[in-house]
């Protein structure tokens, strides 16, 4: 082949375009350690920070909804139990998923907390 049409390589562009990249991964690096800890603080705070959404709720409520027609009065007071304390006195958006827990919780014979 001819030397001419050949692209030369420019060992400075090529240090260059490393280092930037070389920089750019550490900082990301750091940024993702720090967002880490940050979010391992906080749900260390809030044990219930991850279950706080319409979501989580719902299917915790259907497992305390089965296992209450199912019998298992346990289960279904652990589940109710548990929706009010993540759910209670947060977003107003939950507050139809601690109602029907404290209306679970009665229908078993247990008193809701407040």
């Amino acid at each position: 082949m001819d030397s001419m049409n050949q692209p030369r390589s420019d060992p400075k562009r090529a240090r260059r375009i490393g280092i930037s990249l070389a920089i750019l991964a550490l900082g990301l690096g750091i940024w993702g350690a720090t967002t880490f800890q940050r979010t391992a603080e906080r749900v260390r705070g809030d044990p219930g920070l991850s279950y706080r959404n319409p979501e989580a709720l719902d299917k915790v409520l259907a497992r305390g909804d089965a296992a209450e027609r199912a019998g298992d009065r346990g289960s279904a007071i652990v589940a109710y139990r548990f929706i009010i304390a993540v759910g209670a006195g947060t977003n107003p958006e939950l507050q139809n998923y601690v109602a029907a827990a404290r209306r679970g919780l009665t229908r078993l014979g247990v008193e809701p907390p407040p």
